[in-house]
């Protein structure tokens, strides 16, 4: 099973995932994402902190919502603090193409202008 939300959190649009992204949830997720590409501020956070399994139609979709990000001129930023996510993103090499974080606040904080002395 598979659920999918999305909250505004400190102004920035959060979609978190809970279960499979597999061939048969994918469409959802890249559903979701796509609608806070075009509803969101300047940038978007994918929680998959409740994903249980993530394999190539998981990378895939996170592929293309990098892609629709740059279309729209957002951040992209994802939340994979556990290995049935991570490790896929590492082996394949999408990790050094995503903002990788391990929490939902850590991925805030980076999206934080750095104040300028």
């Amino acid at each position: 099973m598979l659920t999918v939300r999305a909250d505004e959190v400190a102004g920035v649009v959060v979609v978190a995932v809970e279960g499979e992204i597999d061939a048969d949830t994918a469409d959802v997720v890249l559903d979701a994402l796509r609608l806070g590409f075009e509803t969101a501020g300047p940038a978007l956070v994918a929680d998959l902190t409740g994903v249980s399994f993530f394999g190539s139609t998981g990378i895939s979709t996170l592929i293309t919502a990098h892609e629709l990000a740059d279309e729209h001129g957002m951040d992209f930023h994802v939340v994979a603090p556990h290995r049935a996510v991570k490790r896929p993103l590492q082996v394949t090499g999408v990790a050094d193409v995503l903002r990788l974080h391990d929490s939902v606040p850590e991925a805030l904080t980076a999206l934080k202008p750095v104040p300028s002395e």
